[in-house]
């Protein structure tokens, strides 16, 4: 871990398998020229048969706006892996893929004339995670903008709204069935389910070497003399104000892990809550 706290995909090799999968899939589909295929239609799954459609359409976008937005949103999820751990995460990934697909079958289905199609894309799955992110995830305050603060969560929110109404019902439909399917797994014993131990050992030693670069370091020069060390420089002064602002987020951490937080992020709060998020809070500020 770096003194900043993990970045890019350390800690979350799930979402580093999602973004090459969703952005390679839409942009192959994109130089395929696919468009016409990337919407399930009713007349497809009665007439034509075409029932795979209704599982390989999770892993890629429309256009080429809609997979730049979902592949950055896959990426900012990353936060809910490093809070749920790569287990958890991945076994909610699983069931809203396979829950969401049966909600919008039968939306399919239904009968009403408004819903007609089902746009391409992982929205249920994204607006499945979105529901954890808003419940588990705080917000750090960034600026202010015409009166109203604007926080890291405001842009993450924002990309939302925008995949939300890309293709206006047929994609509203599905990010409806993902909230659904969050909240259900967030208040059933849907969230104590986890792959089989074998699968578990399938991804860790076969998945994951893949995943991982692994690079050769070259081995440092020792310093001559054995007894110097370098003096550190001084810690910059930390804010009260940002101190009690993390405490009000963080109740369960004491206030020295607050310090220790925002001495590491250099008064980030962003990156702050972020390293609070991916360790336990000190025994003293257990409840």
């Amino acid at each position: 871990m770096e003194a900043d706290g993990p970045s890019g995909f350390r800690n979350a090799p799930v979402t580093k398998f999602l973004v090459p999968i969703v952005g390679g899939c839409s942009a192959l589909a994109a130089v395929l020229n696919a468009k016409p295929h990337m919407v399930i239609q009713l007349s497809q799954l009665t007439m034509d048969g075409q029932f795979w459609k209704l599982f390989t359409s999770h892993w890629a976008f429309g256009s080429i706006g809609t997979s730049v937005v979902g592949t950055w949103l896959i990426y900012k999820m990353k936060i809910v892996e490093r809070r749920y751990g790569s287990s958890k995460y991945a076994a909610l990934v699983f069931i809203s893929f396979v829950a969401s697909t049966l909600l919008q079958t039968g939306a399919l289905v239904s009968g009403l004339g408004f819903i007609k199609s089902i746009a391409s894309g992982p929205y249920a799955i994204l607006f499945s995670i979105m529901y954890q992110f808003q419940k588990i995830v705080p917000a750090s305050h960034q600026t202010s903008m015409l009166g109203l603060k604007i926080t890291d969560k405001t842009y993450v929110y924002l990309a939302a709204a925008q995949l939300f109404l890309s293709s206006s019902s047929a994609s509203i439909i599905p990010c409806v069935c993902g909230i659904i399917v969050g909240a259900i797994y967030d208040q059933t014993r849907a969230k104590t389910w986890r792959f089989p131990q074998w699968i578990q050992r399938f991804g860790r030693n076969y998945l994951s070497p893949l995943l991982t670069s692994k690079s050769k370091k070259k081995p440092s020069r020792q310093p001559t003399t054995a007894n110097v060390r370098p003096r550190s420089a001084p810690a910059p002064p930390i804010d009260e104000g940002d101190i009690d602002i993390m405490l009000g987020m963080f109740p369960n951490y004491t206030r020295q892990d607050i310090k220790n937080a925002l001495i590491k992020s250099k008064s980030d709060l962003n990156r702050a809550a972020e390293i609070l998020l991916t360790t336990e809070p000190s025994a003293s500020g257990s409840q």
